[in-house]
């Protein structure tokens, strides 16, 4: 098992991608009706990517990464498309968001910037900590005080503690994952051309 290096192949382009919330609830049920709900899982998201019709000199660099990962054992980043990227003003993307220390469990981090008085993410944006391979997600906007202060609310709850030493990754923001099957099939059409569609799945 590795992480391979460079993230995964996206130049190309997709034409869907359909992304998934993946919880583990348990369920029991009382003699009175009441349902008891219970976790002791985290969050992890999924995604299944389907490519347009490719040309063979664009599909072959995906298909040797693809067998790279031998399916399910090695992991790689990959920003995928839309969903990483931020929809709070560009000209926040790249400002430096710098952790205040926070214990694993914690709904939210407060930080530091140099972004006064601005929105730097948008409720359902995701975004990743410096020294996380987990992705988590803004459950509401996040406006800086005058300071530049500000609060991250996120689900799901930190998974390890983050420290003043740490940053916030909050555009072009990297998924680790690793392929959710372990057969790939790849369509060659007698045109010349090749189509793929990928399930890939969180892993910490």
């Amino acid at each position: 098992m590795a992480l391979l290096s460079g993230n995964f192949p996206v130049s190309e382009g997709f034409i869907s991608a359909n992304f998934k919330s993946n919880n583990i609830t348990k369920r029991s049920q009382t003699a009175s009706g009441r349902y008891i709900r219970e976790t002791n899982a985290t969050t992890l998201w999924s995604v299944t990517l389907a490519t347009p019709a490719l040309t063979q000199q664009q599909a072959r660099p995906i298909q040797a990464y693809i067998t790279r990962c031998r399916g399910g054992i090695n992991e790689f980043d990959i920003i995928l498309p839309e969903i990483s990227y931020s929809v709070a003003n560009s000209a926040y993307h790249n400002t430096v968001l710098t952790c205040a220390n926070t214990s694993a469990g914690a709904g939210a981090v407060d930080f530091t910037s140099s972004a006064n008085n601005a929105t730097v993410i948008k409720a359902g944006d995701v975004v990743r900590f410096s020294n996380h391979s987990k992705v988590y997600m803004a459950t509401t906007d996040v406006t800086t005080d005058g300071t530049g202060n500000g609060t991250l609310n996120i689900e799901p709850a930190l998974i390890e503690a983050v420290t003043t030493s740490h940053t916030i990754t909050h555009n072009a923001v990297p998924f680790r994952m690793i392929m959710d099957e372990d057969v790939q099939e790849y369509v060659y059409t007698l045109e010349g051309h090749m189509a793929f569609e990928l399930e890939m799945v969180e892993v910490l």
